[in-house]
């Protein structure tokens, strides 16, 4: 947390008990919250804090690289790991999960796409489907057939 607060006030930005709270929450919820959520959460103890300030410390932290947007088919979602890494987004029960993992190294349409001359700065990638436990029920359910 000190380190964060470090490099926010080194940028000149006002930490107020509102952004904070959205940094510690952001912090200890690895589960990629909304806004929304976010702002569920910290209103139980910062009643005065609105969603306008918790949409725009959220851009605030992403603009600064602190976070990262994953933009899903029903609303933005937050993370707070910032290591290049991609997002698998479960189409039944909606759950994102991190995948870690160093294959853009060895991947044949990045390998394509530089031999055409494309600079690559960055890579996020999003799969869809069924994550192991929703997969597992619908197994389940067609073996029960």
């Amino acid at each position: 947390m000190d380190e964060i607060i470090k490099r926010l006030k080194d940028k000149g930005i006002t930490l107020t008990p509102q952004r904070i709270a959205i940094i510690e929450y952001m912090m200890n919820n690895k589960n990629h919250p909304t806004a929304d959520e976010i702002y569920n959460a910290i209103k139980k103890k910062y009643w005065t804090i609105s969603v306008a300030t918790v949409y725009s410390t959220l851009e605030l932290l992403e603009e600064l690289g602190e976070i990262q947007k994953i933009y899903t088919d029903s609303s933005a979602r937050y993370d707070w790991n910032k290591k290049p890494h991609h997002h698998f987004i479960c189409r039944k029960c909606g759950k994102i999960y991190d995948i870690e993992d160093e294959f853009t190294e060895i991947c044949p349409i990045i390998s394509v796409a530089k031999e055409q001359g494309y600079k690559i700065e960055s890579i996020k990638a999003y799969f869809y489907g069924l994550c192991p436990k929703c997969a597992n029920e619908e197994k389940r359910k067609g073996d029960e057939k």
